[in-house]
């Protein structure tokens, strides 16, 4: 097997017709082929279109899409995501190969491209770079796993994914645990949004649908900003980020480009100070995406991380009653918003790994 990467020029529709669509559809199947072995099957579901609005590059990160080919073969691809107004030394990618290769084979290709990102990276003096890996609840006792620096979490160093990562010179970071909820399984769903309507007396929540309103926008522009200070990132090298309204525009156009919507919830206080939010984003799938949830950390200990969770699993089931499934991602060290997912009824489907490589300015 000869593995050679090339660069994917991404098409202008999912529909294209030529080869820029036959290209990019093909990726797409190979996208879902690889979420349903990693995951469940049809937990990341995505429409070709919804897929294609999330490869797409935007003024605050730039987006590559590379593949790993023998001959016409499609073997594998690998994602490039290049912050362009903070960290803009850092370059995050994942890699992923066919689930149908052996384990040999996905090494081969893993390795292959976990080779020319590093390249790119040089190139582009992107001195910073993240990867990630299938990872683990925890390193057992024994075994060679490598545990992260946060102490929460590891990955088999033996894993296709992060073996090249590992002869890199990677240093394993966090972990995130990838969780899911089925509201089918929470009947009492609205007793227990009120009971921790009680708990949380003193604030309210607000909830709306698609873009932030304007009455909303300076807060939510906060908040954002919170999440990339407040939200545990280890020892990852990412900079506080600077939320303008143009950029929280194009944030949200580009979520709900391809059919998506967004619903958002936030926690008022009783002058109508935005202290807390969580997004969903419901596509075409019966499965829909938990994105940011945050608490500003001078408003916590009051319920609210409970509040906003079931809130929005509330607004779900009224508006979107097709969408029965939520998944969300959390560090495995960021143990209060775990305990909350584990209330609310979210369980673990899978561990992600996140990687990071440091090379001094002179060594690149």
């Amino acid at each position: 097997m000869t593995v050679e990467v090339r660069t994917v020029d991404l098409p202008d529709a999912a529909d294209e017709v030529g080869e820029r669509g036959d290209r990019f559809r093909r990726h797409h199947e190979l996208a879902i082929r690889v979420a349903d072995a990693r995951y469940a099957p049809g937990v990341l579901d995505l429409r070709p279109d919804e897929r294609l609005a999330a490869w797409a590059s935007s003024p605050s990160e730039r987006h590559v899409r590379l593949e790993a080919v023998d001959g016409d073969r499609l073997l594998g691809a690998a994602d490039l995501w290049l912050p362009m107004q903070e960290s803009t030394d850092v370059l995050d990618f994942g890699t992923a190969s066919d689930p149908a290769l052996d384990a040999a084979e996905a090494r081969a290709v893993h390795r292959t491209l976990v080779a020319h990102v590093l390249a790119m990276a040089e190139a582009q003096g992107r001195i910073v770079v993240m990867g990630g890996s299938p990872g683990l609840a925890t390193a057992a006792p024994g075994s060679a796993a490598i545990a992260a620096s946060t102490g929460f979490g590891a990955a088999d160093p033996a894993d296709a994914e992060a073996a090249p990562l590992v002869e890199a010179g990677f240093a394993l970071e966090q972990v995130y645990r990838v969780s899911l909820v089925d509201l089918d399984a929470l009947p009492d769903l609205p007793e227990r949004l009120a009971a921790a309507h009680e708990r949380s007396a003193g604030y309210r929540v607000v909830a709306w649908e698609g873009a932030t309103p304007a009455e909303h926008r300076a807060a939510v522009r906060a908040l954002h900003e919170r999440m990339s200070t407040d939200a545990p990132v280890g020892d990852l090298a990412l900079e506080p980020e600077i939320w303008s309204d143009e950029r929280l525009a194009e944030f949200e156009e580009q979520k709900t480009r391809g059919g998506r919507t967004i619903r958002t919830v936030a926690a008022a206080t009783p002058d109508g100070e935005l202290v807390g939010y969580s997004r969903l984003f419901a596509g075409d799938s019966d499965v829909a995406r938990q994105h940011d949830t945050l608490v500003v950390r001078e408003h916590r200990g009051h319920g609210l991380g409970m509040l906003l969770k079931l809130a929005n699993l509330a607004e779900l089931a009224t508006h979107h009653p097709r969408h029965r499934r939520v998944t969300t991602w959390n560090a495995e060290e960021n143990r209060p918003m775990l305990a909350t997912n584990e209330a609310v009824g979210f369980a673990p489907i899978a561990y992600e790994a996140v990687w990071q490589r440091r090379q001094s300015k002179e060594q690149s």
